[in-house]
């Protein structure tokens, strides 16, 4: 394909490139919203209402039940914990505490922890409970079936309008002064008055068919009232309603209209079937995909009594809107995909320049952006690391592999002899004498041409001029300062941390650094008063990497985990951090030194995106914590929970019910994590505790007395919660404490105490004698049972060393081949001899004091017994079950020398070619061991000195145990060992 004839598909190309380009940057913002879904515990994502209640926890009503969020955890409430239907349409929070649910199936409410479900009292052809609302007398009133309803006497009562039957009832408010309004379909709106309803508001005609979906009253004029229908915006003045500005504000609104709210700028907010408007004095900001918010429809809007504006999605989830408090420029607004913004700085022309790691230069002109064309042949300046605008309005830009170079009207030039390092930082001094930070060190620009600086650390990344000849440099290992292009020896700032340093400027008479892991320093250089500031006091981390101060006086600092402002005392000059609010806000990692300040905006580039901040926003102090104690618990002395106590009632404690855990939340849905508490037990305590974060607190060991648990939340910004939550109770002394029992417990004491001497006396004598007797008793049978264990193993394998060795004497003059097998067999059995102490050293071991690892051990020693014989070893299946019949030591040690010494026997002289071993439990009170072969059998009435009987007996006598052995000659043998299973409790 020749040039020619690819020219018109570049020119689709471009065309195409430039609709991308343009689709992309045709938002010039993002807004900020914290987001909630199901990944962080909320029960189903479509929304349908939202309410709070009286300890200022959100409840949320979904397709998949209802939900409550006290800032940090979502508890579930489901059919399977008492809902009617997990479908729940409305959800309401009443004065006294109470949560309703308008469900699919019905209405049901919540107190204590219990359920309670409610039916109408007359037959409805629908169960489902669409508006739940409460007057200002506190009754609760409901809708169904288009029918009114008010809740009294656990029923919902029937509350007909004007005795019409053909009334339906499409939604119901309250105004501010408690009067319950309700929309009548086709007929306006009703508000009752006492027991009568009176028609208070008309509908223009060519609106009275629509239905009213909700009544919402302005809040801050009490003269209107909204009314929203699916198609429009009603507003209500002087009995009649209207279109709301159909012209110029609802022609904006595009869609079906879902909810109606008021936020605290009494800006009108509408959710719709495709995200939200706002309605504001200068016009309508549609909020969807695009700029922070979704595309799905929003059925509610909720404004709490913290001043939180939520909205609820169908499908994406809750969100809470963070404000104007900045916006946010990403790859949506232009910045391309995975391509870092390193820094920012103004043109000639007043542009926002962005200096992009890998991609050049960006241009925002404060309505979109564009790229900023390189001379061709530089690819490496696209590497930009910093950039610099000095007072005549050239931009210096510091890159990454070539160096340095300006950038003006005229185009770009490279500075001479500037390749070979990276630009990290560039400034200037009050001569405006260019400055650079580099990995090479530190340089000056100086006749056209770059000059280092003698005396600098390899790598340099912060400057600040002091003055016409004074330099400080930021180092990996502190600060330096430079005179006149010279470093001055020995200079070290007071008390600063030998760490790196990322960032500094001068605020006032104060210079502020910046450091790696360190926090915020700051001395005055005035009187050389030093302070730092780190996470102890707010910061979002230690690591500072750029620091900016705007019009108002704020500091701004971008740091390794998100961004600070800090305000400034003069008096105490001391900082302390504000506005660290919203607990969704990102977690981003700032660039070095990425910060600048114009106008009203601080722009902070991050490795995720660049956020602008407005530096006007109204700081409202958000309402304080609500605090209130989730359980108190009673704990056993190993710290495992015993009981829950009721929090409604005084509680009346044992005196051993003394190891309580109480738990206690401080809700503040903005940002939880930042809550911390004071507490104090009044009748231990004298003064509340230091401020903690921890909301869980023990006492293990309380002395009996009356005592009143209290507690207090405080926000970030240091608001005290309005009323603390407190908990009394009582723990009773124990009868010995008593006066009355003391006295006379000292009475005996007295009279008894010469007795007392001298039975322990006696005591004493006839306890060192049992002890001696027992210790003597313990020697012989520790001596009799090792001498028969050792006896009864090593005989048998003695005897056969003894018959190989006289075979070996016999064959000495055979061939050697017959030797060394003879010598094999020796050592095998020496193996086995060794084997047997094997046993005595397990039965010895603690773990092997229970039935089934001594069973175990039996068939380990019968499979050895009968391993290169031509017997069948059978062991029958055990249950695991039996790991819990504990055995003594001498059980577990004289059953396997039993067993044992009968397997030996049984490949000594049974001639047998099967072994059975098997456990009996047919008889539950007793445990049988049974050991059966198909040898040639003996004699069972007759005496056999050789097969070791006697010595079997005398250990199952050892253990109170039965020994039954059935045998005939030629039929084979049965060993039977019985005992019971009570004696091993004993």
């Amino acid at each position: 394909m020749n040039k020619l004839s690819r020219f018109p598909v570049y020119l689709v190309l471009c065309f195409l490139a430039g609709m991308l380009l343009f689709t992309g940057r045709a938002h010039a913002q993002k807004y900020i919203f914290a987001h909630y879904d199901i990944e962080d515990g909320l029960i189903q994502s479509q929304i349908n209402k939202l309410s709070m209640d009286t300890d200022h926890r959100l409840w949320i009503g979904t397709f998949g039940g209802a939900c409550r969020f006290d800032g940090k955890d979502f508890t579930a409430y489901t059919r399977l914990t008492g809902l009617p239907d997990n479908y729940v349409a409305t959800i309401f929070s009443d004065k006294g505490g109470c949560t309703w649910f308008g469900t699919m199936n019905g209405l049901a409410r919540l107190y204590n922890g219990r359920i309670i479900k409610y039916k109408p009292d007359i037959p409805v052809k629908r169960s489902f409970v669409g508006n739940i609302t409460q007057d200002g007398e506190g009754t609760i009133w409901v809708t169904a079936a288009g029918m009114l309803f008010r809740v009294k006497n656990d029923k919902m009562q029937h509350v007909p309008i004007n005795d019409d039957p053909d009334i339906f009832i499409t939604s119901l408010a309250v105004n501010s002064a408690g009067s319950l309004y309700v929309s009548v379909y086709k007929k306006g709106i009703y508000r009752l008055k006492g027991q009568k309803w009176e028609h208070v508001i008309d509908i223009d005609s060519q609106y009275s068919e629509q239905i009213i979906k909700r009544i919402f009253f302005d809040r801050f004029d009490k003269s209107k009232t909204y009314l929203l229908t699916r198609s429009g915006l009603l507003c209500a003045r002087n009995g009649m309603a209207k279109p709301l500005d159909a012209k110029n504000i609802t022609g904006k609104i595009k869609g079906q209209l879902l909810c109606i709210e008021q936020d605290a700028d009494a800006n009108i907010w509408l959710g719709t079937d495709n995200g939200a408007y706002c309605i504001m004095n200068d016009g309508v900001i549609h909020y969807n995909s695009s700029n922070g918010l979704t595309d799905n429809s929003v059925p509610d809007i909720y404004f709490d009594a913290d001043k939180n504006l939520w909205l609820g999605s169908l499908g994406n989830g809750l969100y809470r809107c963070e404000g104007d408090r900045y916006t946010v420029f990403d790859r949506t607004q232009g910045i391309p995909e995975s391509k870092i913004v390193m820094s920012v700085t103004e043109d000639w022309n007043k542009n926002v320049l962005m200096g992009i790691d890998g991609a050049g230069l960006l241009r925002y002109d404060g309505k979109k952006t564009s790229e900023v064309p390189v001379p061709t042949g530089s690819p490496y300046l696209k590497g930009v690391q910093s950039l610099y605008t000095d007072k005549n309005g050239t931009v210096w830009i510091g890159t990454g592999q070539t160096g340095l170079w300006q950038y003006d009207k005229k185009g770009f030039r490279q500075v001479k002899n500037s390749s070979s390092f990276a630009c990290n930082f560039i400034t200037a001094d009050d001569n405006g004498t260019i400055w650079l930070g580099t990995s090479m060190g530190s340089f000056y620009y100086q006749n056209g041409g770059l000059k280092q600086l003698e005396g600098i650390p390899p790598y340099s990344s912060a400057m600040l001029s002091l003055g016409r000849d004074s330099i400080l440099i930021g180092t990996q290992n502190g600060v330096m300062l430079a005179v006149n292009k010279k470093i001055v020896s020995g200079f070290k700032l007071k008390s600063f941390p030998a760490t790196a340093v990322y960032s500094m400027i001068r605020y006032r008479d104060l210079l502020l650094v910046g450091t790696d892991d360190s926090g915020l320093y700051t001395w005055d250089m005035t009187t050389g008063a030093v302070n730092i500031y780190n996470v102890d006091d707010g910061l979002k981390a230690n690591s500072i990497y750029s620091l900016a101060a705007d019009e108002r006086g704020r500091l701004w600092m971008g740091t390794g985990k998100g961004i600070n402002r800090m305000q400034y005392d003069p008096a105490k000059k001391t900082f302390w951090v504000i506005d660290n609010i919203g607990s969704k806000e990102p977690v981003v990692e700032a660039n070095q030194n990425a910060i600048m300040h114009r106008g009203h905006e601080v722009w902070i580039s991050t490795t995720k995106a660049v956020m602008v901040y407005n530096t006007m926003t109204k700081m409202v102090p958000a309402p304080p914590p609500h605090v209130f104690i989730k359980s108190v618990q009673l704990m056993k002395e190993d710290g495992e929970k015993r009981s829950s106590i009721d929090l409604n009632d005084w509680a009346e404690l044992k005196h051993n019910q003394n190891h309580l855990s109480i738990s206690f939340l401080g809700v503040y849905l903005k940002n939880p994590d930042a809550v911390s508490y004071q507490y104090k037990l009044v009748g231990l305590d004298s003064a509340f505790s230091s401020p903690m974060r921890n909301n869980v607190v023990n006492y293990p060991s309380l002395p009996p007395g009356t005592y009143t648990f209290k507690v207090k939340a405080i926000s970030p910004d240091g608001q005290v919660s309005p009323k603390m939550a407190s908990f009394s109770f009582v723990i009773i002394p124990p009868f010995y404490q008593t006066f009355t029992f003391r006295l006379l417990a000292i009475i005996f004491l007295v009279l008894l105490g010469f007795g007392v001497q001298n039975l322990v006396h006696q005591r004493k004598i006839k306890r060192q004698k049992a002890i001696e007797a027992m210790k003597r008793e313990e020697k012989l049978k520790i001596r009799q049972q090792t001498a028969e264990d050792f006896h009864d193993d090593l005989g048998n394998k003695l005897t056969r060393i003894t018959v190989l060795s006289e075979i070996l004497n016999a064959k000495i003059d055979k061939e050697q081949a017959d030797q060394r097998g003879i010598v094999d067999q020796i050592k095998q059995n020496a193996a086995s001899l060794y084997n047997g102490t094997k046993d005595i050293l397990w039965a010895l071991d603690p773990k092997s004091d229970n039935l089934y690892e001594t069973l175990n051990h039996i068939r380990e020693i019968g499979i050895e017994v009968f391993h290169d014989v031509p017997v069948d070893f059978e062991f029958a299946t055990v249950d695991e079950d039996i790991q819990l019949v504990k055995l003594p030591m001498e059980y577990s040690r004289n059953i396997t020398m039993i067993f044992k010494e009968l397997l030996n026997n049984i490949l000594k002289h049974a001639d047998a070619g099967q072994v059975v071993f098997e456990l009996d439990q047919s008889d539950k009170s007793a445990i049988a061991l049974r050991v059966t072969d198909d040898g040639k059998g003996f004699d069972s009435s007759a005496a056999h000195r050789g097969r070791g009987i006697n010595n079997i007996n005398a250990r199952a006598k050892r253990i109170n145990a039965s020994l039954l052995i059935n045998s005939e000659t030629g039929r084979g043998t049965s060993v039977t060992l019985k005992f019971s299973k009570n004696q091993l409790s004993n």
